[in-house]
């Protein structure tokens, strides 16, 4: 892989240590996979912020790269954290774990890192421009920025990412390259779909999506209009069920104008024709629970938007939540701030409803309730939760999920 003078001054460490190893990593990493040289990058957006993923291994990284004075080098922000660092004792985190995670935020930030706590960084002061190469992880965040902004990433490990935020650089291969964002597969909506295509279908055929795909590139045909959230929710079950990194869909997101320029006037590898019944089944096996009573209903995955908590509030002013069973709403500060000032945070509060800031089910530590019923509109939540809450999951609607809260029962829809 070819280097240029600058890069190969870092590797022989006339920029510092931290730098000297972030580069060679990456080096290696493009050499793996034939990379022609490294590119540079508008941002990075880390994953090992959280304490569950880090661990303590990841506190001694980032402790040494902080000791040798490592700070980034390119606009970096941070993937949820482990904790609510508000109210982490009211979602009954134990006080050392809590603390781990408090020690990762201040690591982190001495290197520059913003804290934005957050899977949809594309939303707080990391926005991607269109063509833009990035050094991004987090599996939901990556396949919006490639999908629906049409900015430049590989999906990054951790610990990669953080190398790439070091040196502002990654190694030029994979959807770094236009030849390598061409479509893949094609899902035709059929007519019965198509013509009646409702919101909670979306992460529904996202999940199918990424099952069938795994980490090739879906093109979809047939879905005449999508909101903000409803790209969110369907890439970020397409990135859990399978490895779907960037999808397009026709006439709709901003590489796919046409389905000739969605495939780069190639013939799709394999067509596949999604009806309603594909739909149902997939929803079935979306959840691994039945009807019954709910312990905890959890949505805002990825953290919700300000639309989102519009409609939570919409839906529960003036109603209660049923007692014994928790509605925990997943989002980031920035978000937090404006709903509050806007109300929604009090009709939400009101009703018994909980805020989890900068973090969600699937990074805190939930054995201390005991949860073995869990219903979330979100096909991440629904693929995770098995195993990261260790309960059953039930997948619906947001209405139902919020019916479901109130009522402190599901009907499996």
């Amino acid at each position: 892989m070819h280097l240029t003078d600058e890069e190969r001054r870092i590797i022989d460490g006339a920029f510092g240590e931290p730098q000297r190893i972030a580069l060679s990593i990456l080096a290696k990493l493009g050499d793996a996979y034939g990379a022609d040289r490294m590119v540079e990058i508008a941002s990075a957006h880390i994953v090992g912020s959280s304490y569950q993923i880090a661990g303590e291994a990841g506190i001694e990284i980032y402790g040494q790269l902080v000791e040798q004075g490592a700070t980034v080098k390119v606009r970096t922000t941070c993937d949820p954290g482990s904790i609510d660092f508000a109210r982490w004792r009211k979602f009954k985190t134990p006080a050392n774990y809590a603390e781990r995670q408090i020690k990762i935020a201040e690591l982190l930030g001495r290197m520059g890192v913003i804290p934005t706590w957050t899977c949809t960084p594309y939303t707080t002061f990391n926005v991607p421009r269109f063509g833009e190469d990035l050094g991004w992880s987090e599996s939901s965040a990556v396949v919006f920025a490639n999908s629906v902004i049409g900015a430049r990433t590989n999906r990054m490990a951790a610990y990669v990412d953080v190398c790439a935020a070091l040196v502002g650089r990654v190694p030029r291969f994979g959807l770094h390259l236009p030849e390598c964002r061409r479509g893949e597969v094609l899902f035709e909506l059929a007519a019965d779909l198509s013509d009646s295509f409702e919101d909670h279908f979306f992460p529904v055929l996202g999940y199918l999506v990424g099952q069938r795909t795994g980490d090739r590139i879906p093109v979809v045909t047939g879905i005449q209009h999508a909101t903000f959230d409803q790209l969110k929710a369907f890439g970020a079950a397409a990135a859990a069920s399978g490895s779907v990194a960037l999808y397009h869909m026709v006439g709709v997101t901003p590489e796919a104008r046409t389905l000739e320029e969605a495939f780069g006037a190639r013939p799709p590898a394999e067509r596949i024709v999604v009806g309603r019944r594909e739909i149902v089944l997939t929803m079935e096996q979306m959840s691994t629970g039945e009807r019954g009573d709910v312990d905890v209903v959890g949505v805002g995955c990825p953290h919700a938007s300000i639309d989102q908590m519009r409609r939570y509030a919409t839906l529960l002013r003036g109603k209660q939540v049923h007692t014994g069973t928790e509605l925990w709403i997943c989002a980031n500060t920035v978000v937090e701030d404006m709903a509050r000032k806007m109300g929604y945070v009090e009709t939400i509060e009101q009703a018994g409803a909980k805020l989890m800031v900068g973090t969600c089910h699937n990074d805190c530590p939930l054995g201390a309730w005991g949860f073995r019923r869990l219903v979330t509109d979100s096909g991440k939540f629904a693929y995770y939760t098995p195993t990261t809450v260790g309960a059953e999951c039930v997948f619906t609607s947001t209405e139902a999920c919020i019916e479901a809260a109130l009522t402190g029962r599901v009907e499996k829809q």
